[in-house]
């Protein structure tokens, strides 16, 4: 299976500014499909990270400390993936650090020189193309006329439609690229135009220099451009130039952006990946370019309590700790308003067919037109003050209109049909929101007020959360949710326990139905999901013949303790009827029905999430009395790895074979190979790419 993670150098030298900009731009194009994780020096040293990375980016900034940080046995690392088949893309600095050499502003006191030791591009990186460059300000930036070389990307025409040949795209302090005279393995994508000067005789105009390069490595590919392919127009505030080369470079590239973008896009499918074709589509509101989505308004409603009293007790919970309109109101809005850590909600509680979701909120708040240019602190584009939190009745759930991508209706009568009590008891749904996960995580008092097992779900996450520092891909079709149990430690239930039983609970909740019980779904230790998955033809893996096991899911569980009573947050991401960027269970169920001759029905996301939640209460309940002990089996059935040999580097490399988890603390227990009767019980050493590297072992018998 190819990487999926899209990994950023967050190291000293990178610009604030670029960085965020970079981030930006990269979850438009590659974030339907890909995780976009930043990442420095010391996780690119001592972490397994080659494994999943699917792409590794260079921002903009200075590269001398990419050399402090980098030279040695790290670049030798980077160089050795690419060559295997990996992928890297240096941007200005960027450029000049995957050269083989670097020529900046040579005699000057600005000047960097020398050799550089990736050498992706067999030539020196000279600059800058233009003088004026400044590190503490704008004045040096233009946007060049360049022209770009369509027929050096090997795609399709019609990508380009009917855009010009040069297109203006934001520049400053970029270098141009010059090949050695005995090579020409480098694929010139873009040229600047031809008022480039050489920074060694500024009389000298440099004709058809090279501005953005592709440099075959090995099996990989490394792409260097020292314009700022990833700035859009809207980034930038006008007023920061004010020089006669730069006066206008906001309206230019406001007039060139989906030129750019088209551009961007046609470099990610050169280097093999999949962007999003919705980021190289014309913008049919010229107000913006890229302006990332918005969080929107929680939706609250009982799912399984149908109780009236229960009901009129948690309503009036959540309406009493808030102040009324005045501390912190949003004008015309509510008259309810809660302040908490992270947010401040507009709690609204109304009945019927008004409408609940105040127009003047969505202008004003969650949807604001006067969106200034992007903070270099500001990674996404949301709401950082006000969430709308509407509550909802029997008689008012809110209807297509107000959540057109997830059905509240149904699943609420989904719930209502599995039976179950706790788990799923009240359904909190947002279109978009930053992280289920960090919703209830960093908003104690509203999550402290809501009832114990309500789920929150979510259609997109702005900032999905995996294990560590990993991100959670939010493609439409993937189930997203966190759920809200309180749970009393008891000597028979250790709460380390619990994130296996969602995870099992997840896939038998599928194969527990009649006919489905062969699905090849898996569990792989300690909490992720599998399925085997059947390569397709638009995917990364279409070099691949052969089915074999991909993640679907993950689980994340966060705890807090008082008083005896822990607070768990069980996050839950399960790609239900998305077939990239991996597969999911719908896509199994096909690949089932085809090779099988069965009729099975797919699965609708608010069916899975009754299922999923029920399954879990009913495999708690059994927790709760007898321990993990009669879910062992269970487990067993479902996990991957059966026999499967590890290797403990803590213990000289010596090789074990799994024989189970420990049903007390769930940590994996394994066999010494050379001495069989050695028992040792392992847990990871707390890399985000790998669980089964770097495993640290404690000797058992």
């Amino acid at each position: 299976m190819s990487g999926l993670n899209v990994l950023v150098y967050s190291g000293p030298g990178v610009s604030l500014n670029g960085r965020a900009y970079l981030l930006r731009t990269l979850r438009q194009f590659l974030g339907h499909r890909y995780a976009i994780i930043p990442i420095g020096a010391d996780t690119l040293r001592a972490e397994p990270w080659e494994t999943k990375a699917v792409l590794l980016v260079m921002p903009g900034g200075r590269d001398m400390p990419y050399m402090a940080e980098l030279n040695g046995a790290v670049n030798t690392r980077i160089r050795a993936w690419v060559a295997g088949g990996g992928r890297y893309l240096g941007i200005c600095a960027g450029g000049y650090y995957g050269s083989a050499r670097c020529e900046f502003e040579p005699g000057t006191d600005k000047q960097v020189v020398g050799d550089r030791e990736l050498a992706f591009f067999p030539g020196t990186c000279v600059g800058c193309a233009y003088e004026g460059f400044n590190y503490k300000s704008e004045e040096g930036a233009r946007a060049v006329e360049a022209t770009v070389e369509r027929s050096a990307f090997g795609v399709a025409e019609s990508l380009w439609r009917d855009d010009p040949m040069k297109i203006r795209i934001h520049y400053n302090g970029g270098g141009y690229f010059v090949p050695r005279t005995d090579d020409s393995s480098a694929r010139v994508l873009v040229r600047y135009p031809d008022d480039v000067t050489d920074p060694r005789d500024r009389t000298q105009r440099i004709k058809g220099a090279a501005a953005v390069v592709s440099c075959a490595v090995g099996r990989g590919i490394a792409v260097l451009s020292g314009l700022h392919i990833e700035y859009a127009w809207d980034f930038l505030a006008a007023s920061s130039y004010t020089q006669p080369h730069n006066r206008g470079l906001v309206a230019l590239m406001r007039a060139h952006d989906v030129f750019r973008r088209r551009l961007v896009g046609a470099i990610f499918l050169h280097m093999g990946l999949s962007p999003d074709p919705d980021a190289m589509t014309d913008c049919a509101d010229a107000t913006h370019s890229m302006r990332a989505p918005v969080v929107t308004p929680v939706f609250l409603a009982p799912a399984r309590a149908t109780g009236v009293a229960a009901v009129a007790s948690a309503m009036y919970a959540l309406t009493a700790m808030a102040t009324h309109r005045g501390e912190c109101s949003v004008d015309g809005v509510s008259d309810m308003v809660l302040q908490d850590a992270e947010d401040i909600h507009v709690v609204t509680a109304q009945t019927g067919d008004r409408r609940r979701v105040s127009a003047s909120y969505e202008r004003s708040v969650l949807t604001p037109d006067d969106i200034g240019p992007v903070s270099a602190t500001e990674e996404m584009p949301e709401s950082r003050h006000h969430s709308m939190l509407v509550l909802c009745a029997n008689d008012a759930l809110p209807d297509e209109h107000e959540t057109p991508r997830f059905d509240m209706r149904a699943a609420i009568k989904y719930m209502r049909e599995t039976r179950a009590h706790t788990a799923g008891s009240w359904l909190m749904y947002a279109d978009t929101t930053r992280s289920t996960q960090t919703f209830l995580e960093r908003n104690a008092r509203l999550a402290s007020h809501l009832p114990d097992g309500t789920v929150h779900v979510a259609t997109m996450q702005l900032n999905g959360r995996g294990r560590g520092r990993n991100a959670w891909i939010s493609p439409v079709g993937c189930l997203q949710f966190t759920m809200l149990i309180r749970h009393t430690q008891r000597k028979q239930a250790p709460v380390v326990m619990l994130q296996y039983i969602m995870s099992l609970a997840i896939v038998e909740a599928v194969t527990s139905l009649p006919g489905y019980d062969n699905l090849p779904l898996r569990l792989k230790w300690p909490n992720d999901l599998y399925a085997l998955h059947v390569p397709v033809s638009d995917s990364d893996d279409s070099t691949e013949s052969a089915p074999a096991f991909a993640k679907i899911g993950g689980i994340l569980v966060n705890s807090s303790c008082s008083r005896g009573e822990f607070t768990l947050l069980f996050g839950c991401g399960i790609n239900v009827a998305n077939r990239l960027p991996t597969t999911s269970i719908n896509s199994v169920i096909r690949d089932y029905n085809d090779a099988h001759a069965t009729r099975l029905s797919t699965i609708p996301v608010e069916r899975m999430l009754a299922l999923a939640t029920a399954k879990f209460e009913e495999l708690y309940r059994t927790f709760l009395v007898y321990g993990f002990e009669p879910l062992l089996q269970a487990y067993y059935r479902r996990w991957l790895h059966s026999d499967q040999v590890v290797t403990l580097t803590d213990r000289d490399y010596e090789r074990a074979q799994v024989v189970g988890i420990s049903a007390t603390d769930g940590q994996l227990q394994v066999r010494s190979l050379g001495s069989p009767r050695t028992v040792y019980s392992l847990q990871p050493d707390g890399n985000s790419f790998d669980m089964l590297r770097g495993l640290i072992s404690r000797k058992l018998q």
